[in-house]
C-alpha cells in the first residue's frame, strides 16, 4: 500500500519532503480507524480521541487512552452519545484500578451511577471518598450504604441520608450489619409504627436490624399493655374513690367520717385526670358526705356539752368520796364532819339515778369505814408490824442453800402475809411497800422454778439431739459395706451410754428416738461381733510376726556383740537401715493379743534399743551431715531469693539450674527444715521462671511484630529488586534501608535469614541499578530483536507461499516496518547484528515477493531508481566542486596560502565570500543525500551495488574537496562514514536527537560511556 506524501513547501527541508504521512492522519477514517492499533504515542492518541471527525475512530482511541483529563473532556463534550459513554466507562475503569491517574479520574466522573459504582467498588479510600463527595442524591447515597464493599464508605453515606424511605431501605437491605444498625437507629428515633417495625422484623436482611426491631415491638407492646392496665386501673380507682365517698355519709362518727372523706378526697387528687361523670358523681358524694358529717358533728356537740356537765357533777361527788376515802389519823372524825356538809349541800342529778345512787352509796360507805378506821388504828399498826416482819423473814429465802426448806418456808409466810394484807386492805390501811418487796420474793421464787423447769426441757432436747445424732451414725454403720472394729465397738458404746439416759425420761421424743436406735442396735451389734473376732484372729496372727521380728532384732544384737567380741568393725550403716525396716514392719503388726501384747513390745524395745545405742555413732554422723546440707540448701535459697528478681535471664536462668542440680545432689535433711527450704527454693525458683516466661512472652510478641515489619521490608525490597523505575525504586530502597535500623530486634534463629534475604533484594537492585543502562539497553535490543523475529517470520515457506494476500503481506511488513523505525535509538555494537539481520529478512521479503511491495518505498525498482537519483544528484555536486585548472596546478603550500588569504579577506569584509558559501551548501547537499540514502530500502540487485559504489566514491570526493575549503567545521555530523542504507531508516538522525535529550538526565560518567559506544557502533558501521 503506498502512503500519502504531504505537500512540498518551500519552506520544508529535503528529508520532510520525502517523509511519508502517518496512516493515522490519512483522510480516509478507515484507514485512521485500522491505524489505531500501531499508533502508541498518547499524546496522538488524545488528540484523534478529541478531535477526529469520525465518531468511531474517536471510540476506538477511547480504549486506549488513560489520561484522566482526556477522558474528562470527551467524556463531557463529544458530541457521539456513545463516545461519551465510552469516556464515562473509561474513566471508571481507570478511576478502579492502581493507575496513579485514579483519583483524577474519579474527578471527573459526572455521571451519578458510575460515581455510585465507583464508591461501591474496591478502589483506594481517596478514590471512593472523592466519588462519595459529589455524589447528592439521596437513592444513589442509599444505594452506596446498601452495596458498598468497604464498610467505611458504607458509613460515610448513611452520614449523609436523611430521607426516611431511604433509611429504612438502608436499615432492610445494607450488606454491612453496623450500617444497618445504624440506618435502623436513624428509623427508630423518628418512632416508627408498629406495623413498620413488623416489616422491618421480617424483612431485614441482618439479623442485629431484625433482633432491635423485634425489641422495639415487644417494648411497645408492653407499653401498650402498660397503658391500658393503667387506664383500667384508673377507672377501677374512679369508680372505688366513688363508692367511698358516698359511703361516708353512713358513717355515724363524725371524726371518722372527716378522716375517711379527707383519705379519699387526697386519693382522688392523685388522679391524674377522671372521666367527667365520674367527677361529677364523686363531688355529689363530697357534697352529701360534708352534709351528713356537720349535722353529726352538731349532735355530737350537743350531746358533750350535757355530758360535761353530767361529768362536772360525779366528778364533785367522785372527788369528795376520795377525800373521805382518804382521811387518816387522830382527827379523822374532825376533818370527815366538813366533807359531810359539803356533800348534802350538792344539787341532785338529774337523769342518772342508778349513778347517782350508786355515788350516794359510795360515799356513805367511805365514811362509815372512816369512822371504823378510826376505831380499829391500833390494831392495824401492829398488823402492819407483823407483816413488816415476815417480808423480812421472807427476803432472806432465797438466798438460802437448801431450797427445798427455803420452799416450805416460803409457803408457810405466804399464807400468812396474804391474810394480814388482806386485813389491812379492809381497814383502808394498805401496805403497798410491803406488798411490793414481798412480790418480789415472790418473783425470785417464780423464776427458780422457771429456771429448773427450763434445764430440764433442756436436758430432754440435748438427749434427744444425742440419740438422733447416734441413729444417724447407727444408719451410715449400717449401710456401708464394711466398718473398722474401732467404730464399731465406739458406736456400740455410745449407743449403750445413750440408752442408758434414755431411761426413766417423760419425753416422746426421747421415747421414739430410743426405740430406733435399740432396733438399729439389734442390726449392727452381729456385724460388731464378727469384727471383733476377727480382730482377735488378726491379732494372733500379728503376734506370730512380732516374733519373728523380735527373733530378727535380737539375731542382729547377737551379730552386733560377735563383732564387738572380735573386734571386727560393723555395717553401722546397714544396721541403722534394718533399724527402720524392723520399725516400720514393727507398726504394720503392732496390735497383738492383749494378754501378750506388752510382753512382745518389751522384748522388741529392748533389742532395738540396743541396735539404736550400738548405732548412735552414726546417727550422730548423720545428723552431723543433715546439718551440712541443710546450711549448704540455705545458702541455695538465699541466693535463689536474691536471684528471683534478676533481669539477666540468661545468666540467671543458668545459675538456677547449678542450684537445682548442686541442691538434687546434697542428702536429706530434718523434715520440717526440709520442707520449709524446698517451699521457699520452689517459690524463688517459680517466680524467676514465670517472670522469665512472661518477659519472654513479651519479647515474642516484639520479636513476632519487628519480624511482621522486616518480611514487609523484604517483600518491599524484592519487589523493587525488579523495578526498572530507577530514580523512585533507589529512593525508596534506601527509606526501606533507613527504616530497617529503627525495627527492634527478632528471633535469634531468624535474624540472619531475615537479613540475608533483605540485603540479597538490596544487592540485587543496587547490583542492577549500577548496570541500569545495560539493562535498558539489553531490553531495547530484545525489543528490536523480537520485530526482527517477526519479520524473519515472516518469510517463512508458511508465509510466502501465496496463503497471504498481496495486501496482507505488504500491510504487515509495513506494520513491522513502521515499530521498529519508531523504537527508541539504540547506542552500542550490539546492533550492528540486528541491523544486518533486519536488511537481510527485508531484503529476502522483497525478493521473493516483489509483486506485493509495487508503488511502495520497498519496491526493488523504485528503490533502484532513487538510488539513480541520489549518484546522479552527488556527482553533479562533484563537477560543481571542481577546481579550475590553474588551481588544480598549484602545491600544497600554495593552496593553504590561498585559503588564508581568503579569510582574512572575508573577516576584513565582515562576512564569507561566496565559494565558502558554496562549499558549505556542498557539504549539506552531501549530508542530505546521505541521509536519505539511509532511509532506502535494500535491494540486492547488481545495479544497486554499483550505484552504493558510485555514491560512496562520489561522497568521498565531494567530502575531501569540502575539507580542504574549509568545510570541516561541519565534519562532526558528516562523521566521515559511508550510509548504510536499510539500516533502519531515520534510526540514526533519531538516535542522535533522542540521546542527546536523555544525556542532559544522566551522570556524565554514562554520557561519556554511551558516547564512547556510539563511536564505537558508527566507526564499525
Amino acid at each position: 500500500m503506498a502512503f500519502p506524501y504531504v505537500l512540498v513547501t518551500p519552506a520544508m527541508g529535503f528529508l520532510d519532503k520525502l517523509k511519508p504521512q502517518p496512516r493515522w492522519k490519512h483522510a480516509d477514517a478507515a484507514v485512521r480507524l485500522d491505524a489505531l492499533r500501531e499508533l502508541e504515542d498518547p499524546i496522538e492518541l488524545a488528540v484523534l480521541a478529541e478531535t477526529d471527525s469520525d465518531a468511531r475512530v474517536r471510540r476506538a482511541a477511547l480504549g486506549r487512552i488513560d489520561d484522566a483529563a482526556t477522558l474528562g473532556r470527551i467524556a463531557a463534550g463529544d458530541t457521539d452519545a456513545e463516545a461519551r459513554d465510552r469516556a464515562a466507562d473509561r474513566l471508571l475503569a481507570v478511576a478502579g484500578g492502581s493507575s496513579p491517574d485514579a483519583l483524577a479520574a474519579a474527578r471527573a466522573i459526572v455521571d451519578a451511577k458510575r460515581l455510585s459504582t465507583l464508591a461501591k467498588s474496591d478502589a483506594s479510600d481517596a478514590v471512593r471518598a472523592e466519588a462519595l463527595a459529589r455524589l447528592t442524591d439521596a437513592r444513589a447515597l442509599g444505594a452506596v450504604a446498601r452495596h458498598a464493599r468497604h464498610e467505611a464508605t458504607a458509613t460515610a453515606a448513611l452520614a449523609r441520608v436523611s430521607d426516611a424511605e431511604t433509611l429504612l431501605d438502608i436499615a432492610l437491605n445494607a450488606e454491612h450489619k453496623d450500617v444497618a444498625v445504624a440506618a435502623f437507629d436513624r428509623v427508630a428515633s423518628s418512632a416508627p409504627d408498629l406495623a413498620q417495625l413488623r416489616s422491618i422484623e421480617t424483612r431485614a436482611q441482618q439479623k442485629a436490624v431484625s433482633k432491635r426491631a423485634r425489641t422495639m415491638i415487644q417494648d411497645i407492646e408492653t407499653a401498650e399493655a402498660a397503658r391500658r392496665a393503667a387506664e383500667e386501673d384508673r377507672r377501677r380507682r374512679e369508680a372505688s374513690l366513688c363508692d367511698a365517698v358516698e359511703k361516708i355519709a353512713g358513717i355515724a362518727d363524725a371524726v371518722s367520717a372527716r378522716e375517711e372523706l379527707t383519705r379519699v378526697t387526697d386519693a382522688w387528687r392523685a388522679l391524674e385526670q377522671a372521666a367527667p361523670a365520674s367527677a361529677d358523681r364523686f363531688a355529689q358524694g363530697v357534697r352529701d358526705a360534708e352534709s351528713a358529717i356537720a349535722k353529726r358533728e352538731r349532735e355530737v356537740e350537743e350531746a358533750a356539752e350535757l355530758a360535761r356537765a353530767r361529768a362536772e357533777a360525779i366528778a364533785t361527788r367522785d372527788t369528795l368520796c376520795l377525800q373521805v376515802e382518804a382521811l387518816d389519823g387522830d382527827d379523822i372524825l374532825e376533818q370527815l364532819a366538813p366533807l359531810e356538809e359539803e356533800w348534802r349541800s350538792l344539787l341532785p342529778l338529774v337523769g342518772n339515778g342508778p349513778e347517782a345512787d350508786r355515788l350516794a352509796e359510795r360515799f356513805a360507805l367511805a365514811v362509815a369505814a372512816c369512822r371504823k378506821r378510826h376505831e380499829m388504828g391500833a390494831k392495824l399498826a401492829e398488823t402492819r408490824a407483823s407483816l413488816d416482819a415476815l417480808v423480812v423473814d421472807a427476803e432472806t429465802l432465797p438466798s438460802q442453800e437448801d431450797r427445798t426448806a427455803a420452799a416450805a418456808r416460803w409457803q408457810t409466810l405466804s399464807r400468812e402475809a396474804r391474810g394480814l394484807t388482806a386485813i389491812l386492805s379492809d381497814a383502808r390501811r394498805p401496805a403497798d411497800d410491803l406488798v411490793a418487796r414481798f412480790d418480789a420474793v415472790a418473783a425470785a421464787f417464780a423464776a427458780r422454778d422457771a429456771e429448773a423447769m427450763q434445764a430440764v426441757e433442756k436436758a430432754k432436747q440435748d438427749l434427744a439431739a444425742l440419740l438422733q445424732r447416734l441413729i444417724d451414725r447407727a444408719k451410715r454403720a449400717s449401710d456401708a459395706e464394711a466398718i473398722t472394729l474401732r467404730e464399731g465397738e465406739r458406736l456400740m458404746r455410745d449407743i449403750g451410754a445413750g440408752l442408758d439416759a434414755a431411761q426413766g425420761v417423760d419425753n416422746k421424743d426421747v421415747s421414739d428416738a430410743a426405740g430406733r436406735l435399740r432396733t438399729l442396735q439389734e442390726a449392727i451389734a452381729p456385724r460388731v461381733k464378727d469384727l471383733r473376732e476377727m480382730d482377735d484372729w488378726r491379732r494372733f496372727a500379728n503376734a506370730q510376726r512380732q516374733e519373728q521380728l523380735i527373733a530378727m532384732a535380737e539375731a542382729i544384737v547377737a551379730s552386733l556383740k560377735a563383732d564387738d567380741e572380735e573386734k571386727k568393725e560393723s555395717d553401722l550403716a546397714a544396721t541403722a537401715k534394718a533399724l527402720r525396716e524392723l520399725h516400720a514392719k514393727w507398726q504394720e503388726v503392732a496390735e497383738a493379743p492383749r494378754n501378750v501384747a506388752q510382753r512382745l513390745w518389751d522384748r522388741f524395745r529392748t533389742a532395738t534399743d540396743l541396735i539404736r545405742s550400738r548405732c548412735e555413732i552414726y546417727f550422730v554422723k548423720m545428723r552431723e551431715e543433715r546439718a551440712a546440707a541443710l546450711e549448704h540448701k540455705n545458702a541455695i535459697v538465699t541466693e535463689a531469693e536474691a536471684l528471683a528478681n534478676s533481669q539477666d535471664w540468661g545468666k540467671a536462668a543458668a545459675r538456677f539450674q547449678e542450684l537445682q542440680v548442686a541442691w538434687q545432689a546434697l542428702g536429706p535433711v530434718a523434715r520440717e527444715s526440709g520442707r520449709e527450704l524446698s517451699q521457699r527454693f520452689r517459690t524463688a525458683s517459680n517466680t524467676f521462671f514465670a517472670r522469665r516466661r512472661e518477659d519472654l512472652t513479651e519479647r515474642k510478641k516484639v520479636w513476632t511484630d519487628n519480624l511482621a515489619k522486616k518480611e514487609s521490608f523484604c517483600e518491599r525490597a524484592e519487589a523493587l529488586a525488579e523495578s526498572t523505575d530507577w530514580d523512585n525504586a533507589a529512593a525508596e530502597m534506601k527509606k526501606l534501608q533507613a527504616d530497617w535500623k529503627t525495627v527492634g530486634p527478632v528471633r535469634r534463629n531468624k535474624s540472619d535469614v531475615i537479613w540475608a534475604r533483605f540485603r540479597a533484594a538490596a544487592d540485587k537492585f543496587f547490583e542492577r541499578y549500577h548496570h541500569r543502562h545495560e539493562i535498558a539497553l539489553q531490553e531495547k535490543l530484545a525489543e528490536r530483536e523480537a520485530m526482527v523475529v517477526e519479520l524473519e517470520g515472516l518469510i517463512a515457506p508458511g508465509q510466502v507461499d501465496g496463503t497471504e494476500t498481496v495486501s496482507d503481506l505488504a500491510e504487515r511488513v509495513q506494520a513491522v516496518r513502521n515499530n521498529f523505525n519508531r523504537a527508541v535509538p539504540i547506542p552500542g555494537a550490539g546492533m550492528k547484528a540486528l541491523i544486518d539481520r533486519w536488511q537481510a529478512a527485508l531484503s529476502r521479503i522483497v525478493e521473493q515477493r516483489p509483486d506485493a511491495f509495487k508503488g511502495t518505498d520497498l519496491d526493488p525498482a523504485l528503490v533502484i531508481q532513487r538510488m539513480e537519483k541520489l549518484v546522479a544528484r552527488v556527482e553533479s555536486l562533484l563537477d560543481e566542486v571542481r577546481e579550475p585548472a590553474h588551481k588544480q596546478a598549484l602545491s600544497q603550500t600554495e593552496l593553504l596560502a590561498a585559503k588564508l588569504r581568503n579569510a582574512l579577506a572575508s573577516n576584513a569584509m565582515g562576512g564569507r565570500t561566496g565559494e565558502d558559501a558554496k562549499w558549505r551548501a556542498a557539504g549539506e547537499a552531501v549530508k542530505d543525500a546521505q541521509a536519505a540514502w539511509q532511509r532506502l530500502a535494500p535491494s540486492s540487485a547488481p545495479e544497486a551495488q554499483t550505484l552504493d559504489a558510485r555514491f560512496r566514491d562520489a561522497s568521498r570526493r565531494v567530502m575531501d574537496k569540502v575539507r580542504q575549503h574549509g568545510g570541516g567545521h561541519s565534519e562532526h555530523r558528516a562523521g566521515g562514514s559511508e550510509p548504510q542504507r536499510g539500516g533502519g531508516d531515520r534510526y540514526r538522525n533519531d538516535r542522535d536527537r533522542g540521546d542527546r535529550g536523555h544525556d542532559r538526565e544522566r551522570p556524565r560518567g554514562d554520557r561519556q560511556h554511551d558516547r564512547n559506544a556510539r563511536r564505537e557502533q558508527t566507526a564499525s558501521v
